[in-house]
């Protein structure tokens, strides 16, 4: 850390005095800076939040204002404009920074409201790097805003940026889903409506792609594409440093949730990306270089799961359930993960909304509250659906979804939070179209089997970005004037697998539901998730984990892909503080993920790969199944069928512990389903 705050100090001294002369060349403004975007969702990402702060801290006075519709395209832009709609949201932040939002707002109406020093025009998100897309419409508004606007307004491109790896977005096809090749198209881009219209460049998609870069980057994206604090951050400081020209190194605003070493971070990305717009740059301490490559594998040793910490051996199962398991059980959750409470003396079920004719009547849904606190302002909104024709009580799939629940299914029927609640619980996934995620739940497939869906948002429990701990429901953890957990508490993986656990409280509850069988399952880091949350509470009949890369099924001391460094960096909020003091120090851990999938033992465990998602080290998951199944087969069940790894497309399940690679990248699709549903319907059934 004394490392990363030097460089980081150094980094900013550079820039600093690289830009020196700049600024006493660049007296602070006197007039306000008049500043409209004709955009969508990606401007409000990058001007609504952060702009108006970081120009007041550098004594410029600002008026923003943008023209929104969600997804907005330069066609549909020309259109409204040609047309003189009133189809905008007009949100407006004044000279004292008060927020207003006029609906049904013209573009000439936005236009005649102030005199613009600044107009800035961007493509939709899908299409930002395909300039066939571009014409005839900017063109159109080039000469529109022109005629409308003031002698000398300065007219600039918004450089949207790349999605994130494995991001759900349907518009990531047209880059191959590959980040790199979206970020470069969107470069190239970038450069014909400047070359051609002269319009001057803000190139926040290149600060975005620099703090990816960054070892000691946080994530950027809330759902993929649209960014989360840290990444509106980033983006609106290179807005007020490519609009002013006067370098944001130094600037004195605090953006809520972004950390000290994250603000230092995102002054440097924003500032390099102003002065090489094409050309994103490591900031902070040298980057990483993961080692992708499974036959690269560092020598290890991995501790023995059938030995205890003392070096004796387990000799009979009985030893296994009372001494062993217990002992793996508290090294896991003082060590790793944060110790959880248990259940809320007033927790509570609320069925807030029901149908039995769902889905065309294929399904029966239930919107089910599930309240963690007296006042009600800790709950969990949980989207139940089951098969129309059950005959008794359904076995079940838990688990937890990324985006909201009406991203699961595009069921109009599924609620969705009112504008306040969006932003107070659900305020990094505002925007999230219906049915964005319902390729990756594959409902279809679960109900014709029998099978029915429990699933909340992730963000009900905790958000996916560390806030302090001021969010979510750490805080039912604490004792009375606490505000952050103990070294060996919970941490977020923690919490979102207790969530899952109340999910199963309330299945108990519901008669049309066996919640003796239940099958937890997750993808990514919910698939960290869902194995903690196995590992914990027995009452979980099946555990299944998709792509769940390092801190899941992956072997830690095999340094393949992320590594404990890039997890605790990243994601400082996910494991507990004890946790972060094996970064670069796998062989010092006292145990192994191998471990974790035995703790499981004796109950069915399904550990799914893909092939081309390096970054999770899929021999490492079969590694880790396939060590946890010695526990199985001395349990008297049978491990992994496979003793060597398998090919793309292959299954190995005829086990009880289960493991396929599916060819492809990082995510979860009908394939894995099949085979999950398969292996299910051998225990649940």
């Amino acid at each position: 850390m004394k490392a990363l705050r030097f460089c980081l100090a150094t980094l900013c001294i550079l820039i600093s005095v690289s830009v020196a002369d700049a600024r006493k060349k660049a007296p602070k403004a006197k007039e306000p800076l008049k500043v409209l975007a004709i955009g969508n969702s990606f401007s409000l990402d990058a001007v609504e939040q952060n702009l108006w702060f970081i120009a007041d801290a550098d004594g410029t006075p600002m008026i923003i204002g943008n023209l929104y519709i969600g997804g907005c395209s330069l066609e549909r832009h020309w259109d409204n404009a040609s047309k003189d709609a009133k189809a905008y949201a007009y949100r407006k932040i004044d000279l004292k920074g008060e927020k207003t939002n006029t609906p049904k707002t013209s573009i000439s109406e936005a236009l005649a409201d102030e005199k613009w020093d600044v107009v800035t025009f961007q493509q939709r998100s899908p299409d930002s790097g395909k300039p066939e897309t571009f014409e005839p419409f900017l063109g159109e508004l080039v000469k529109y805003v022109k005629a409308r606007t003031k002698k000398g307004v300065r007219l600039m491109w918004h450089q949207t940026w790349a999605y994130e790896t494995g991001s759900a977005h349907p518009g990531f096809k047209n880059y191959s889903n590959d980040r790199e090749k979206m970020f470069e198209a969107i470069v190239a881009a970038s450069k014909v409506p400047c070359s051609k219209y002269g319009l001057g460049l803000i190139p926040a998609g290149t600060a975005v792609q620099s703090a990816r870069l960054s070892e000691a980057k946080g994530n950027v994206t809330r759902d993929g594409y649209h960014l989360n604090y840290y990444g509106r951050y980033i983006a609106a400081l290179t807005w007020y440093e490519a609009i002013t020209g006067r370098s944001v190194a130094g600037n004195s605003y605090d953006a809520p949730h972004v950390e000290p070493w994250m603000k230092e971070l995102a002054l440097a990305a924003a500032h390099n990306a102003v002065v090489s717009p094409g050309k994103p740059q490591v900031c902070g301490p040298e980057k990483h270089i993961a080692v992708r490559d499974p036959n690269l594998a560092k020598e290890f040793t991995l501790p023995d799961a059938l030995k205890m910490a003392d070096g004796s051996p387990v000799n009979t199962p009985e030893q296994w359930y009372g001494a062993r398991r217990p002992e793996l059980l508290k090294l896991f959750t003082t060590e790793m993960f944060g110790a959880s409470p248990a259940a809320p003396a007033d927790m509570r079920f609320e069925l807030v909304e029901s149908s039995d004719n769902a889905l065309g009547g294929k399904a029966v849904r239930k919107q089910v509250k599930i309240i963690l606190d007296k006042q009600g302002k800790k709950c969990i909104d949980l989207l139940v659906y089951l098969p129309a024709n059950a005959k008794g009580p359904v076995p079940m799939f838990a688990g937890i979804n990324f985006f909201g629940n009406w991203a699961v299914c595009d069921d109009p029927a599924i609620l969705i939070p009112s504008d306040k609640d969006l932003q107070k619980r659900y305020g990094i996934i505002s925007g999230t179209e219906r049915g964005v995620q319902s390729r990756r739940w594959s409902l279809d497939l679960i109900l014709d089997a029998g099978y029915g869906l429990a699933t909340f948002y992730r963000g009900d429990v905790d958000p996916d970005f560390h806030d302090g701990w001021r969010n979510g429901i750490a805080s039912l953890g604490f004792k009375e004037g606490q505000k952050w957990p103990e070294p060996d508490q919970w941490g977020t993986i923690s919490q979102w697998a207790w969530g899952l656990s109340r999910v199963l409280d309330y299945m108990e509850s519901d008669p049309d539901i066996d919640a003796t069988r239940v099958a937890v399952i997750g993808h990514s880091r919910l698939g960290k998730t869902a194995l903690w949350a196995g590992a914990q509470d027995e009452r979980f009949a099946l555990v299944i984990s998709n792509c769940s890369g390092a801190g899941g099924a992956s072997l830690s001391r095999r340094g393949i892909g992320e590594n404990l460094q890039d997890l605790n960096r990243h994601f400082p909020h996910w494991f507990c503080e004890n946790f972060h003091k094996y970064s670069n120090r796998e062989d010092e851990l006292p145990f192994d993920q191998h471990e974790l999938l035995a703790l499981i033992a004796p109950r069915p465990l399904y550990v799914a790969s893909a092939s081309e998602d390096s970054w999770a080290d899929p021999k490492g998951e079969f590694l880790g199944a396939l060590e946890a199944g010695k526990v199985y087969e001395f349990l008297g069940k049978k491990g992994l069928s496979a003793k060597e790894w398998i090919a793309p497309g292959e299954r190995a399940a005829d086990g009880d512990v289960a493991y396929h690679l599916r060819p492809g990248k990082h995510d979860i699709l009908d394939w894995d389903w099949e085979g999950y549903i398969a292996f299910a319907d051998r225990y649940l059934k």
